[in-house]
């Protein structure tokens, strides 16, 4: 971090002629847009027009305001406008980003409904099935954030950037399927940890490949937590990790999950358990191991980008934004923020 005096006394802001944050102000419509979900803190923040970060400096500079800038804020305003050529040159340059012809369209699932679902998580995770579509993985990457500073909102508006980014290749939906409402373990406790007592033996068999004992590594963990849970120790958050479909789009649908702990050898006896992958999928975005088995004369400083939602069978169509939309007002301070949000058009 560098402060540095350049001119000047700050002055105080008047916060009261400041107008708070609204979607009609930014995207100056007259009509009510509903909002499914949206980056933490947004509904506190400022609209100082529809580029938070060019208006947030010149405001600064024409009234005498301590301006504080991030990286990620300068990034995010480099890929905002490369969006905006990408997208008017899009034929041009497909060669460069995709190896078919049209559009593609990408889906994620997970657990949820249209108001409640983790929309952060589907995005982090849209990002991921981009690089597998596109000719250099590492695009992702390169659009997404990852400073000092940033955030985990900051790679979430980076994964929207480079959806709007790429919308002329693809299409982008969102598969959202209900999870288990209620668990019933019959049996006794004794029955559980006679069942843990009972793998434990599997080590008795191995060939020499160690195969076993691979498999035990993952599996007696979730023996334990069946032992927990029949005990009345209920861990919700794991029991809402127990499968997790990833669509692949024109490719495979993966399963994982710690169901899939009992699906490490596959039909041809072999060996599957070593395909593991670290993915985003519970609410706090914790990256947990499993297996993967196969199955806007000022331009605004925000990207949006249209999404269908499937709620369990019931079509949504929806939209992204993400970028530098609202302002950070704090005494002499201003500070331009990069936010989110979706709403259901």
């Amino acid at each position: 971090m560098s402060t540095f005096q350049l001119n000047f006394d700050e002055k105080e802001i008047n916060i009261s002629k400041l107008k708070q944050f609204s979607i009609t102000g930014l995207l100056n419509s007259n009509s009510s847009t509903e909002i499914l979900q949206s980056s933490p803190g947004l509904d506190k923040s400022y609209l100082l027009g529809t580029n938070s970060f060019v208006n947030s400096v010149t405001k600064s500079y024409n009234e005498h305001h301590h301006l504080i800038i991030r990286p990620d804020d300068i990034w995010i305003a480099i890929i905002c406008q490369f969006s905006i050529y990408l997208n008017v040159n899009a034929e041009k340059l497909r060669d460069k980003f995709v190896s078919f012809q049209g559009k593609k369209e990408l889906e994620v699932d997970c657990n949820g409904s249209l108001r409640n679902a983790p929309y952060d998580e589907l995005t982090l995770l849209m990002s991921t099935e981009i690089a597998k579509n596109i000719k250099d993985a590492s695009v992702k990457d390169w659009v997404i954030p990852n400073f000092s500073t940033t955030t985990p909102t900051d790679k979430i508006v980076g994964s929207i950037a480079l959806m709007s980014s790429l919308q002329k290749y693809f299409d982008f939906k969102f598969n959202l399927w209900c999870g288990i409402p209620r668990v019933t373990l019959l049996g006794t406790i004794d029955d559980w940890k006679s069942i843990k007592t009972r793998a434990e033996r599997l080590s008795e068999f191995d060939s020499g490949d160690g195969l076993m004992t691979k498999w035990l590594v993952m599996l007696i963990p979730v023996l334990t937590q069946f032992i927990e849970s029949v005990g009345g120790n209920v861990n919700v958050s794991w029991w809402n990790k127990i499968c997790h479909y990833i669509g692949g789009g024109s490719g495979p649908t993966w399963l994982s999950g710690w169901i899939t702990v009992f699906t490490v050898f596959n039909d041809q006896s072999k060996w599957v358990g070593d395909k593991k992958s670290k993915h985003p999928i519970t609410s706090t975005i914790e990256k947990t191991e499993w297996l993967f088995i196969d199955t806007q004369d000022i331009p605004a400083g925000f990207l949006s980008v249209p999404v269908v939602v499937n709620d369990n069978g019931t079509i949504y169509k929806t939209k992204l934004y993400a970028g530098h939309m609202s302002t950070n007002i704090q005494q002499t301070s201003i500070q331009p923020r990069l936010d989110w949000f979706l709403t259901i058009e």
